[in-house]
């Protein structure tokens, strides 16, 4: 009798432990990718009694509280156009003052046309404590590469009707039609929770790391309503963006739709795709959500600790059926693949614990071997050709590597590269990947014209804080014109009152707030004028001779510091 229970025991445990087959979601196609435009019908939708959201006429939404006497903006659009056609219809359903702005977090999209709502009444401007620092570095040391990549991510390289969406909004309009950006720095931060009243509506903002890490969410306690910013809407997550990121913490992302979980909101009105009613059904949707960047991040870890790398944990990862089949998992714009590459990225840095990874042979050198393995240029190009003939597009991309390595003006090469991404791209129902393969063939058009679309404005740079200005000086510092010198400056901005000291030491640009004897040359300016030199917006000789601009000391040092920092 005791040998019979412990066999059952026995046979439960091994029938336990049998592993079972996960069935997974079917991937989307591009066609669901055009129907998945009609979330973004251009309109402006009364949510909730005195909570309007504006949807459609920008990459993000833009929403209205009514107060008794006044009205709250909850994220502005990214641009002055875009936010001015917005105010004009929330004036026509309430016309009275604005006297809060609430950023949910950095991104252009929501902050770039602030200065619109903010003219006629001066109203404080809410966000997290860091929101500043994240739009300086966008706007500063991280500009030129974000708006490269960023043109190419959401197609702003392409001709607006080869758009079909971007997966969270129609389309971003910053760079787009000479819309200009319109940023206001935040008055108004904190840290972790702030509680306020204005106009009689009390509001409640939680620092809620997700998308980005100065994310927040809007709780409005009497109405039931939450507005999550960017940690939640109608599409799998940018658990990593491909135009580049810090790293996005899934598990602190996770936390942050928990907190909102459980306050049980009634109305749920994302900054992206449309407003969600229904306690059940919002509670629903956001543990789905949750549930989904969970899984990619357990399993990657999970996956990790086995010992595989990023590329064969990316080639692993999914989402099972149950999870990938929900409307707010598809792959309209994050990827599974990508996140588990940023979470290996954020938990272990670059290096994949392959050992021929430590110190690979450089590119150049690794495309000769290729082309010599395979035989000559030639034997490698009719591969390449091969591959594309046979559909096999990724591959026949990965050897175009090598070739233009080889030859990088070989005109049969590039059109051969030009197809393969073309192709892929048109096969692709992720807008991200779609117009970033879409795009880099445009580019490699000789003819084409690249768009800066966060090129700086006169308005912008004078809000742009000045200390950020002298941060983005340091990494335009150019090694090969400067490696041999050694020079004192000192800038006194009459303006402001403030005071900069520069040291340009073979290479290395020191700088610190404050006087400190010894400069070879001071120079005077307001910083406004400064900024623009700066940014190339004007010319340092013609401010030197209207006097904008003025030199106590080496002119030459002067001419000869800016000559090594600048391309």
């Amino acid at each position: 009798m005791k040998n019979s229970f412990y066999l059952f025991i026995l046979v439960l445990l091994i029938s336990c432990s049998e592993e079972v087959e996960i069935e997974t979601s079917q991937s989307s196609t591009p066609d669901e990718l055009i129907e998945h435009s009609s979330e973004f019908k251009k309109e402006v939708i009364e949510v909730a009694d005195g909570i309007h959201m504006a949807i459609g006429y920008a990459l993000a939404n833009a929403m209205m509280v009514e107060g008794e006497d006044s009205n709250i903006i909850i994220d502005t659009t990214g641009t002055i156009e875009t936010a001015r056609e917005v105010k004009d219809i929330f004036h026509s359903i309430n016309p009275n003052p604005i006297s809060a702005i609430i950023y949910t977090h950095n991104h252009g999209d929501h902050v770039y046309g602030a200065s619109v709502f903010a003219e006629d009444s001066n109203p404080d401007i809410y966000a997290h404590s860091s929101t500043s620092k994240y739009i300086s570095r966008v706007v500063g040391i991280l500009r030129p590469i974000i708006s490269s990549r960023s043109s190419k991510m959401f197609g702003n390289v392409l001709p607006k009707e080869d758009v079909e969406n971007n997966g969270i909004g129609p389309f971003l309009e910053i760079g787009r039609d000479e819309r200009t950006p319109g940023l206001l720095y935040p008055t108004k931060v904190f840290d972790d929770e702030l509680e306020f009243e204005i106009s009689g509506i009390k509001v409640v903002l939680y620092h809620a790391p997700g998308e980005t890490n100065d994310q927040l969410f809007v709780w409005l306690p009497d109405k039931k309503a939450l507005f999550p910013g960017d940690n939640f809407y109608k599409t799998f997550p940018n658990l990593y963006t491909i135009r580049g990121t810090p790293y996005r913490d899934l598990a602190g992302w996770v936390n942050s739709l928990d907190m909102m979980r459980y306050l049980e909101p009634e109305y749920l009105i994302p900054s992206h795709t449309r407003p969600i009613s229904g306690k059940e059904e919002i509670s629903k949707l956001l543990t789905t959500y949750r549930d989904g960047i969970q899984f990619i991040h357990d399993q990657t870890i999970r996956l990790m600790n086995q010992g595989l790398g990023p590329d064969e944990i990316a080639e692993r990862i999914y989402l099972p059926k149950h999870l990938g089949d929900s409307p707010f998992l598809k792959e309209f714009y994050g990827s599974p693949e990508w996140s588990a590459r940023n979470v290996f990225s954020g938990y272990l840095g670059w290096f994949d614990g392959n050992p021929s990874t430590l110190k690979p042979v450089p590119k150049y050198k690794e495309a000769k071997n290729i082309v010599d393995l395979a035989g000559g240029w030639e034997n490698l190009f009719k591969l390449a050709e091969d591959s594309f003939k046979k559909e096999e597009y990724q591959w026949a991309l990965q050897l175009t590597d090598y070739l233009l390595l080889n030859k990088p003006d070989n005109d049969d090469a590039l059109l051969l590269r030009i197809s393969c991404l073309e192709a892929l791209g048109e096969n692709e129902s992720n807008p991200n990947s779609r117009y970033y393969y879409l795009s880099s063939a445009t580019l490699l058009d000789k003819s084409y014209k690249p768009n800066d679309i966060l090129a700086p404005t006169l308005e912008v740079i004078k809000k742009y804080p000045i200390e950020a200005m002298m941060e983005t000086l340091k990494v335009n510092v150019i090694p090969e014109k400067s490696i041999d010198k050694n020079i004192q400056l000192l800038f006194n901005f009459t303006d402001s009152g403030k005071k900069f000291s520069l040291f340009l030491r073979k290479g290395v640009l020191e700088i610190q707030s404050f006087e400190v004897p010894g400069s070879s040359v001071q120079v005077m300016a307001k910083e406004e004028d400064m900024k623009a030199v700066l940014t190339g917006l004007k010319s340092l000789p013609i401010s030197l001779v209207t006097g904008s601009i003025k030199v106590n000391g080496s002119k030459a040092d002067l001419l000869s510091f800016f000559s090594s920092v600048r391309s």
